[in-house]
């Protein structure tokens, strides 16, 4: 692995533990779980591996849903981990075992999974395809990679005004790895052509509620976006959030704004 490689994974690890205690105030991703959950195909006691599973929204889900699946619940960030086991706990959930592992140093052997499935995490991964690949090998014959990603329109208009004044005016740009991953149902198709697999299903589903302005703000702050807006100094985070929010303001009726997450749930058969 190359020190770009380590850096950046670093960096991830490190904006994820940041945001940990917040990260749930996004409502998308308890909504997107439930819909993950649905996907996993009903069989008992099924062997499951949630990768890159945060504050492990979806396997709570499956957990809750198919008691006797016996499930590893895997992140880089010990944070989210320490939430997400919170959280198990607090529902007297006791089929998941979460335990820190990076995904690109995975361990299990060949055919060990049922079903292994990963909520908005793939884009994430430096090499995303031979890390797909990897994962792909853990599934068993017949068995189902479950995922999820965010649409071209999800967070927007106002996230691309974001990233826009952040780079015009701060000098600060996202991963194009990242900005430009799984957008669309061709991009999924081009990934999943990467490895074997028998069947793709691609689901569109929009995932809109409204939401303050301050509550923008806030969710900027308690997810990915974060790792941008922390290289800005303190003085220039709070001009650069005042012009931000104002333009926001000229997009809305001034109060409230309608998020989109729109998401894209894939479900590959192997």
């Amino acid at each position: 692995m190359n020190m770009d490689a380590i850096q950046y994974k670093k960096g991830i690890e490190a904006n994820f533990d940041d945001v940990s205690r917040r990260y749930d105030e996004n409502r998308f991703f308890a909504i997107s779980a439930a819909k993950m959950a649905a996907l996993v195909p009903s069989s008992g006691s099924m062997k499951i591996l949630d990768i890159s599973t945060g504050t492990g929204a979806v396997a709570i889900e499956i957990a809750s849903k198919y008691e006797d699946a016996s499930i590893e619940a895997i992140d880089l960030s010990q944070g989210m981990l320490e939430i997400a086991k919170s959280k198990a706990r607090v529902k007297c959930i006791t089929n998941i075992a979460f335990r820190q592992c990076d995904v690109e140093q995975m361990t299990y052997a060949d055919h060990t999974f049922d079903v292994v499935s990963c909520g908005y995490g793939l884009f994430f991964y430096p090499d995303m395809e031979v890390t797909y690949q990897t994962i792909c090998k853990t599934i068993k014959p017949g068995g189902a990679f479950i995922f999820s990603s965010f649409t071209d329109a999800a967070f927007n208009p106002y996230a691309e005004c974001l990233l826009e004044r952040l780079k015009r005016d701060c000098n600060v740009d996202p991963p194009s790895r990242i900005r430009e991953r799984l957008k669309s149902r061709p991009q999924i198709e081009a990934l999943v052509s990467t490895s074997r697999y028998n069947s793709l299903d691609v689901n569109h589903e929009p995932i809109r509620y409204p939401i303050s302005i301050d509550q923008w703000w806030s969710l900027l702050n308690s997810n990915g976006f974060k790792s941008l807006l922390d290289q800005l100094h303190p003085q220039q985070l709070d001009s650069f959030k005042q012009a931000h929010l104002e333009e926001v303001r000229g997009l809305t009726d001034g109060a409230n704004l309608e998020l989109n997450a729109d998401s894209l749930f894939a479900s590959v058969t192997m």
